[in-house]
Formats: structure tokens, sequence, C-alpha cells
């Protein structure tokens, strides 16, 4: 009986050494996040890009507007965002307003670094890179970003919408007009 016990117990120290010197899946996610993203980084020569904030940002079109837009403006966007390997959201409608065959539906309206519960209802309020990069544009720039997850939902798993934890976003954004908070 004793032998028995001490088999158990050698068993047990075994198996809790082996489940502790194993990496966390969090952390696991967290690192093949962080080597998509150096490669994708280097297959787009994005190095250059990239932003103190965290995030890679670069303006495709420069409009004649030179409003620079701030915390507290209203804009209205077209946008679309996509996972890292370019996968849609299946969410469409929440995180693109293109279809798909070259049309657009309706900009939609974003607060610039505004956060009420009405606002943030929305998710791509929630984006924090979002507003980081807005605020590098001007009312009618075209812009690209990539939005690494501690910029975006971190490890939230929102998979349900199809967001896995860890997921870097890329955005390509168009502000249609805006508004600063003086004028709203």
């Amino acid at each position: 009986m004793k032998q028995i016990l001490l088999i158990i117990g050698v068993v047990v120290i075994l198996f809790g050494i082996n489940t502790s010197c194993k990496k966390n899946t969090l952390d696991r996610l967290r690192e093949n996040e962080i080597e998509a993203l150096d490669k994708y980084v280097k297959d787009n020569n994005l190095a250059d890009a990239k932003d103190a904030s965290g995030i890679y940002f670069k303006i495709t079109e420069r409009s004649a507007d030179t409003t620079l837009i701030r915390s507290g403006f209203k804009v209205m966007l077209e946008f679309k965002i996509t996972l890292l390997d370019g996968e849609e959201i299946p969410v469409n409608y929440y995180f693109t307003t293109d279809d798909g065959y070259g049309h657009h539906y309706e900009p939609r309206a974003f607060s610039v670094d505004v956060n009420n519960d009405i606002v943030n209802q929305e998710y791509i309020q929630q984006i924090a890179g979002l507003h980081i990069g807005l605020k590098k544009m001007h009312i009618g720039d075209r812009a690209f970003m990539v939005i690494p997850s501690e910029l975006a939902f971190k490890a939230v798993d929102y998979s349900s919408i199809g967001i896995p934890r860890f997921s870097t976003l890329l955005a390509t954004v168009y502000v249609s007009w805006g508004l600063p908070p003086t004028e709203q």
C-alpha cells in the first residue's frame, strides 16, 4: 500500500513539474502574434511606417484640406478592417463600409477620443490604434494602418464575432468629412 501511495505521489509531483514548465497559452498566442506581425511588416516593407505609439501608419492619399483631426472630432469614415492575414471579420458591417464589389455602404460616424456608453457600444470605437491613426490625418485623407492587439482588442476573446485573442488588425480608412467639437 505504501508503495502505491509513493508511486502516486511521485506521479503527481512529476505532473506538477511538467505542467508548471509549459508556457501559458496566452503567452504563446502573444508570441505567435508578434512573429506574424514581424513577418508582415518585413514582407510589406513597413518598418519605416512604425509610429512611436506602436501602430504602423501610412498616408495613401493626402487631401488638399489642411484640417488636422484632433480629440473630440466627429468624423465620417469609410473603412475596412481585416485580420492580419487579410481574412475579413464575419460581422462585416461593423468592420467595413465596403461591400466587396467596389461599392460602399454609407460612411459611419466615428468620435475621436470620446468615451461614453453610447459611443463605446461600437466595436470600432474600442480600437485605440484607430484613434491614434486618425489624429495623424486630415479631413479627406486616406490611410493604411497596422494595429497590434495591444492597441486593438488585446487578449479579449471576441471569437464569437470572428476576432481571436491577440489579433493584429489591418485598417484602410478614408475620412470623408469631420467636425471639431466646437461645431457639433
